[in-house]
Formats: C-alpha cells, structure tokens, sequence
C-alpha cells in the first residue's frame, strides 16, 4: 500500500539523483539501485508484484535514512 509519504519519498530521491527500477532476467526480476555512478543489484529475484514493492519499500527506506526520519 502506497502512501503520502512514499511519493514524497519518491520525489526526493529523484531530485538528488538516486533511482531504484526493476529489470528482466531470465528467472524473474532484479531490482537495481542507482546513485550518481554507484549501482547496487540485489541478489534476489521478484516476481511482478514483490518487485513493485521492494521498489516502493528502497524509496522509502532511502529518504528516511538520509533525512533521519
């Protein structure tokens, strides 16, 4: 479930360069985070829906920790 605070989260992580996207392997999906020139692909695979929502989850978890929320 999506909330206020994830797309306020979303929105401050793309002005300060930072995204996190989800892409297809063979197995299922991977979900990659980039920022600036630093990459970070998880070692799991997602399905559709568990990608989605580790994506809104990294956003989340991102913002909170840069703003000490």
């Amino acid at each position: 479930m999506t909330t206020d605070e994830h797309y306020k989260a979303i929105q401050w992580c793309l002005k300060n360069d930072i995204k996190v996207s989800a892409y297809a392997t063979k197995k299922g999906l991977k979900v990659e985070t980039i920022q600036g020139n630093k990459k970070i692909i998880s070692p799991k695979i997602y399905s559709k829906i568990e990608a989605t929502n580790k994506i809104w989850e990294l956003y989340l978890y991102i913002y909170k920790k840069h703003n000490k929320i």
